[in-house]
């Protein structure tokens, strides 16, 4: 991320005001992060954060370090791919995918055993992974592919 990238001291201005006041929710939408920033992994006690519509191409492996993460919003970015760190968010429920560039899922999503909510609308997937079974809490599925 470049240093004079005013995306970058917003995003790092809110995550150390949730830091500094203990914050369990942390909305870093629609301020044009082309990269998660680092310093987040600080932040284990988050249990909602929002980068939606951002320019986000990809989810750094220390994401897994946000251990109590129960709702992911990544809606409306570029992510072509999950990284496996993904799949160690146990306590995730929710997960948006919507509106990326996701041709394939891996198959461990189906790890995410206390899924409740997945969005991956308006993406390029052909398939789903057969793992989608085992995730028995899952109670809201949203598949359209992207029309261009």
């Amino acid at each position: 991320m470049a240093v004079h990238d005013n995306s970058y001291y917003l995003a790092k201005s809110k995550i150390q005001e949730a830091w500094d006041q203990d914050k369990d929710i942390l909305d870093l939408s629609s301020i044009g992060l082309t990269e998660v920033p680092k310093l987040l992994e600080r932040l284990p006690q988050i249990n909602s954060l929002d980068l939606s519509f951002n320019k986000l191409d990809e989810l750094p492996d220390f994401i897994s370090r946000l251990a109590n993460l129960r709702s992911l919003n990544l809606s409306n970015n570029k992510v072509t791919r999950l990284p496996e760190s993904l799949m160690q968010l146990s306590q995730l429920q929710s997960l948006n995918l919507s509106g990326n560039q996701l041709t394939a899922l891996p198959e461990s999503l189906g790890q995410l055993l206390q899924l409740r909510s997945l969005d991956l609308d308006s993406n390029q997937l052909m398939t789903l992974p057969e793992s989608l079974g085992q995730l028995i809490q899952l109670q809201t599925l949203r598949v359209c592919p992207k029309i261009s």
